[in-house]
């Protein structure tokens, strides 16, 4: 059968499936609610591709070579400092640090990531500023027609995958169930040229991440490719927070004010990470879904990425876990497009395939919510690298077991 697919967001998700899908020659359309490419031009920081998930499926897309043109392998290292200025754990000065899993996970600019799947893409495959409303079943052929706020309509779609993050449209669609607040907020900025302007600042977070953790707090720091540091002045508060404290988060004052109702006890290097940031300021509260969401099934509908099983940043794993959904959802529709005229056949095929990504979801979501303890405990960045600590020794141990073997 010839299948026509409708994917919903042009992140990473969802243009990964559209490569894989044209990449077998089989059709699809990406409706983005962005007004184009250069939305996403100042919105987070960089992304730890790994190689069991994010790097396989650049490799079956044929983008791999590509993607290592723009990695940055340097930008693995992590630094963990207390608040008054002590190095915890410093990898890139030869420190034991994380666990062997760690291993193989160059970062990527959000930027270069998208425009890399977006320059692979047939032309005319994502339409921009198309913000779906409401997604409508034909009584005649069961086939779907999707509804978007510019008034256009497109019709007669066999499957609608909703990529569409975390507040996700085609998700209303199937449940009713909403993120909830994390526990987590506080304000996120930018360093600009900080190799040039902020020579001590540069030196401090290094070319990788930098966490200074202390208790139930952390300004988290990330090296960009484009000589930018993203920063995160993050601590568990009330859901209410961002509202009730008074800070006006898009005031160039915003930093001050954050940095003295949250940060008075660090050094003034670390504080200076958040004061000597751009002017331009976003306060933001972190959600998830719940661990162990399913859906009932939808024989014409599903879900990848946050849009499915949507965590904090907290263990690396969002973007991997949305590019192996694609990976494996691919695989899917490619093996039932080859099949005769069957719609059942494809319902089993995604129902197959839901239930291996909401056990892999599971287990990535309950990893996401220990190590998001681990940034934000009560002993500061010392519990962090106690862990790490622990992981390698049991590592070690069990290699020793298996040698002996």
């Amino acid at each position: 059968m010839t299948l026509n697919i409708a994917i919903i967001g042009a992140g990473p998700a969802g243009l990964t499936l559209a490569k894989l899908l044209q990449k077998a020659t089989i059709s699809c359309k990406v409706f983005e609610k962005d007004t184009d490419r250069y939305s996403l031009r100042n919105r987070g920081g960089s992304l730890d591709i790994h190689a069991d998930s994010g790097q396989r499926a650049l490799k079956e897309a044929g983008l791999f070579e590509e993607f290592k043109k723009l990695a940055r392998p340097e930008g693995e290292t992590l630094r963990i400092y207390s608040p008054d200025g002590t190095v915890l754990m410093d990898e890139s000065r030869g420190d034991a640090g994380r666990p062997g899993e760690f291993v193989d996970r160059p970062e990527i600019d959000r930027t270069q990531l998208r425009n890399l799947l977006l320059d692979s893409l047939a032309p005319e495959t994502v339409c921009w500023d198309y913000r779906l409303l409401k997604i409508h079943h034909s009584q005649e052929n069961s086939k779907l027609t999707l509804t978007f706020a510019n008034g256009n309509e497109e019709p007669n779609f066999d499957l609608v995958v909703g990529a569409d993050g975390a507040w996700s449209r085609v998700r209303t669609s199937l449940s009713e169930v909403e993120p909830s607040y994390s526990g987590i907020s506080g304000l996120a900025c930018r360093i600009s040229d900080v190799d040039s302007r902020f020579g001590m600042l540069s030196k401090h977070v290094g070319q990788g991440m930098c966490l200074n953790l202390g208790s139930d707090k952390g300004l988290l720091c990330q090296r960009n490719s484009d000589g930018t540091v993203q920063v995160y002045a993050f601590a568990r508060l009330p859901n209410d927070w961002l509202t009730a404290c008074g800070i006006d988060f898009t005031h160039p004052n915003a930093r001050r004010e954050v940095i003295d109702s949250l940060f008075s006890e660090y050094t003034p290097l670390q504080k200076s990470l958040v004061l000597n940031g751009d002017p331009d300021t976003v306060g933001r509260r972190l959600h998830m879904l719940p661990v162990g969401f399913e859906w009932t099934h939808n024989p014409r509908i599903t879900l990848i990425g946050d849009a499915a099983h949507l965590m904090t940043p907290f263990a690396g794993v969002g973007v991997n876990l949305a590019m192996q959904d694609a990976l494996d959802l691919a695989h899917t529709i490619i093996a039932k497009d080859t099949e005769p005229e069957d719609s059942s056949s494809l319902s089993v095929g995604l129902q197959k395939f839901e239930v291996g990504m909401w056990a892999r979801a599971k287990q990535n979501a309950e990893a996401t919510i220990m190590y998001q303890d681990l940034f934000f405990h009560k002993r500061g960045g010392v519990a962090m690298v106690e862990h790490f600590a622990k992981r390698r020794q049991e590592d070690e141990q069990k290699t020793g077991q298996s040698n002996k073997h």
